[in-house]
């Protein structure tokens, strides 16, 4: 019964002032009254008293009902746990300049430039994961959370869309990572946790901010994996620095310090959209463990149950109006 009265609601809870009216049939004759001197000296008949309280507690429980109805009570929306199969992710997408450039290898036809391919397929990668929870992060200078980790989808798939302006600005990888952590930060962990960096660049880290990530990376026990975006004449994640040009290759140095974060990490190295397809294709193989989620249920409108109700009351009084004495008999 708790549970009923902590999802029930009222669409129109103005019409419950009506409600009053329901002591209406207490205080009218609702049956016909014959003048006649010997109905004084009849002795009091018990039965005929209470038809009499059932007719007028009928007339107003049909009152009340109806008022009810109209008000539109409600039960419903009720927060139900299902379970499925998938993850909570955050992708993390990079907008600097240099996502305006194109892969490596240039694709035969279409676009080359590294941006609308991340944006192409990020936006099937968020239409085939049904059961996932998904928000987006994206960073230039700045980071910015432009869609929250949930089930909305078009959300995404919109802010996905406003990258169609291009990039700008510099690669602030770690603010970025951070700003995404942040939003597991005091929620329960209900499924895996997996953060999708998509990036063609790196960012040279001091030790302050590694050791900041590595603790936030373990406290939220969230798995990295990075599409790293190569451009054309650009460097390996595989491949180290000559001696003497260590900071040249700064997405090196930060492959290496992701491998030491103590979660699960992964790198594809994509240099052209179908090594990014089959990248997103294998990250959606691996994220695809059981996860339980939330999901708000559709109201039950309760208007029909009370019109059932006063229907009932209608079908009591109308059988005691035909038991009603219309004409006294005289002899």
């Amino acid at each position: 019964m708790s549970d009923f009265f902590h999802h029930s609601g009222i669409e129109y809870p103005w019409l419950l002032l009506l409600l009053f009216l329901g002591l209406f049939p207490w205080f009218v004759r609702g049956h016909e009254a014959f003048p006649h001197p010997s109905m004084l000296s009849l002795p009091k008949d018990t039965f005929s008293i209470w038809v009499e309280r059932v007719w007028r507690l009928l007339g107003s429980l049909f009152i009340l009902f109806i008022v009810l109805a109209l008000a539109g009570i409600y039960w419903g929306e009720p927060v139900v746990e299902r379970v499925g199969r998938g993850a909570h992710i955050m992708m993390v997408l990079d907008r600097s300049a240099s996502m305006n450039d194109d892969f490596a290898d240039k694709p035969a036809e279409g676009s080359a430039s590294k941006m609308a391919a991340a944006r192409r397929v990020l936006q099937q990668f968020v239409d085939k994961g049904r059961e996932d929870l998904i928000g987006m992060v994206t960073f230039s200078t700045s980071p910015i959370l432009v869609a929250p980790l949930g089930g909305d989808r078009e959300a995404v798939k919109a802010a996905l869309k406003a990258t169609d302006a291009g990039g700008m600005g510099f690669t602030a990888i770690a603010r970025g990572l951070g700003l995404a952590l942040d939003y597991y930060e005091g929620k329960p962990m209900t499924g895996s946790r997996v953060v999708l960096l998509v990036s063609d660049g790196g960012a040279h880290l001091d030790s302050k901010t590694q050791d900041m990530l590595r603790a936030m990376f373990i406290r939220q026990s969230a798995s990295l994996y990075w599409i790293f975006l190569r451009s054309a004449n650009g460097s390996s994640l595989s491949v180290p620095p000559e001696e003497g040009r260590e900071d040249a290759y700064p997405e090196y140095h930060l492959h290496q310090f992701f491998g030491t974060l103590g979660v699960p990490y992964k790198a594809y190295e994509a240099e052209s959209p179908r090594a990014v397809e089959t990248a997103i294709a294998d990250i959606a193989r691996l994220k695809n463990q059981p996860v339980r989620y939330f999901e708000a249920a559709p109201r039950h409108n309760l208007a029909s149950v009370f019109y059932l109700l006063a229907l009932l009351c209608g079908c009591g009084l109308f059988a005691l109006h035909l038991t009603e004495v219309k004409q006294w008999r005289t002899a």
